[in-house]
């Protein structure tokens, strides 16, 4: 899954400390790894990417 957003964002900070520290981080209330983060765009158009894998298959839970 990849999410966008802002820069100015506090849950990109929240992002960018599990990524360093390979932590969990919660997304719509399910746990995500965060794999990969960039930035795209500049100026006001500036976004921060990430990609989120889940921490549990969802296929094994169903």
């Amino acid at each position: 899954m990849i999410i966008r957003l802002l820069p100015d964002s506090k849950a990109v900070e929240a992002l960018c400390i599990c990524y360093e520290k390979k932590r969990v981080y919660h997304h719509q209330g399910k746990p995500h790894f965060v794999t990969s983060m960039s930035v795209a765009g500049s100026g006001r158009d500036a976004r921060v990417v990430a990609e989120l894998n889940p921490v549990w298959n969802e296929e094994v839970l169903l």
